[in-house]
């Protein structure tokens, strides 16, 4: 198939045009999508040195972030638009997880899913344990440890605008990755949960799924490089020389 019939079956699925303002979605580059052969994908979550492989082995990156330099490998972006479609990394992390859905966060962009469920907090971060790709998470608790009416953004969610919009809608909790100190703050004065399940994981569901569909074009698609982009020293494992 040519890169650019794959191309137009992916924007039929995933509008470029959901993406948020300044996101740079779409095909990145380089050669030109009507003399690109494409029956081996690889889906990435970001394209570092090793990842951008520029071999025989793969016709086209697949990367969910805009890459922060010029890939060797043509290379298709599907960021928020992939967060914000039906069915896309947002309803995939959903589902990793088990949870109805019964509304969207934002409804002006369509970020966010917000969900009904009944928990205490030990049992939900049990489940996100069970469900997800993580080995540690951070927890800021509110005011209710019975959780009753949650929310989940994949990625960046826990910053202070979704936090607080989150706390407008009456949400008990609020899981996402990217936890910032004000962040923290925030969601201690307005007294709502958070759990930070990180970026990378909460993302990982959803590059899943969107191999999933991927396969089912017609092309050879395989999740790959999922690994944490940084090592987590604790006090007692410090190198010493």
């Amino acid at each position: 198939m040519l890169a650019s019939e794959l191309f137009k079956i992916i924007e039929n699925k995933v509008p470029l045009s959901l993406a948020l303002k300044d996101d740079k979605v779409g095909f990145m580059g380089p050669g030109h999508p009507d003399e690109i052969e494409v029956e081996n994908v690889a889906v990435i979550l970001d394209i570092l040195p090793e990842t951008d492989p520029n071999s025989e082995e793969t016709d086209l990156l697949v990367c969910h972030h805009p890459s922060l330099f010029p890939p060797t490998t043509p290379t298709y972006i599907i960021h928020s638009n992939w967060d914000i479609v039906q069915g896309g990394a947002n309803d995939a992390l959903v589902d990793s997880l088990k949870l109805n859905v019964i509304d969207v966060l934002e409804e002006e962009t369509g970020i966010g899913r917000i969900c009904k469920e009944e928990f205490t907090l030990d049992g939900f971060v049990g489940r996100v344990f069970n469900s997800l790709d993580v080995d540690h998470i951070r927890i800021v608790q509110g005011k209710e440890s019975n959780i009753k009416k949650l929310a989940v953004i994949s990625g960046f969610g826990l910053n202070t605008h979704y936090i607080k919009l989150a706390s407008e809608k009456g949400v008990d909790l609020l899981l996402s990755g990217d936890l910032t100190h004000p962040g923290a703050i925030l969601a201690q004065k307005l007294g709502i949960n958070l759990v930070d399940a990180t970026h990378r994981a909460t993302e990982i569901p959803g590059l899943v799924k969107l191999c999933q569909i991927l396969n089912e074009l017609g092309v050879n698609a395989d999740v790959k490089h999922t690994n944490r982009s940084w090592e987590t020293y604790q006090s007692h494992n410090i190198p010493t020389s």
